[in-house]
């Protein structure tokens, strides 16, 4: 199945619920900055993917998971390019403010947005639903850490390779 945003095999009923803010032009530009591997948004929908399916699992409250974990990252600025950046413990905060200026949110959703990056950033979570997020991101982001390591790792041997089949060559 093709969904009308480019992303194959959604499930409809997550797709319904995530349609309106992937309908949103600043939701799109989490397109251009990038996270790990990828981009904030395809990190972001990775997330909110697996924690849906995880809460629908565990009969919680999928559709705020769904949501908050879309929005985790709204922080819409790329944190490579600012000055003394404090973004490991702010951008939940600024996600948080951006996500509140632009949509609806109800408290869990919120929760699940502010607390995501916690230990580091506070608070706790107030509910399971954000725990779930903050670990299904935890998860989510090692992959992409260890696939950015791998690369470079792959890289250097490449480098290592060739070099030294230059000086025996």
């Amino acid at each position: 199945m093709e969904y009308k945003h480019g992303i194959d095999g959604l499930d409809p009923e997550y797709a319904a619920i995530v349609a309106p803010l992937l309908d949103h032009s600043d939701v799109r530009s989490m397109d251009g900055f990038r996270h790990h591997d990828r981009t904030a948004l395809t990190h972001s929908l990775a997330v909110s993917t697996k924690a849906y399916a995880v809460a629908k699992r565990l009969r919680l409250d999928a559709v705020s998971v769904a949501r908050g974990a879309l929005l985790h990252d709204f922080f819409l600025y790329d944190w490579r390019e600012v000055e003394n950046s404090h973004h490991p413990t702010a951008h939940a905060r600024v996600a948080l403010a951006n996500a509140r200026a632009r949509f609806s949110l109800n408290p869990v959703e919120e929760d699940i947005i502010v607390t995501h990056m916690w230990p580091i950033g506070k608070p706790f979570y107030s509910y399971r639903e954000s725990a779930l997020v903050s670990l299904v991101d935890k998860y989510v982001s090692t992959k992409e850490v260890t696939v950015l390591f791998a690369r470079g790792l792959a890289a250097f041997a490449w480098l290592v390779v060739s070099r030294l089949g230059a000086a025996l060559g």
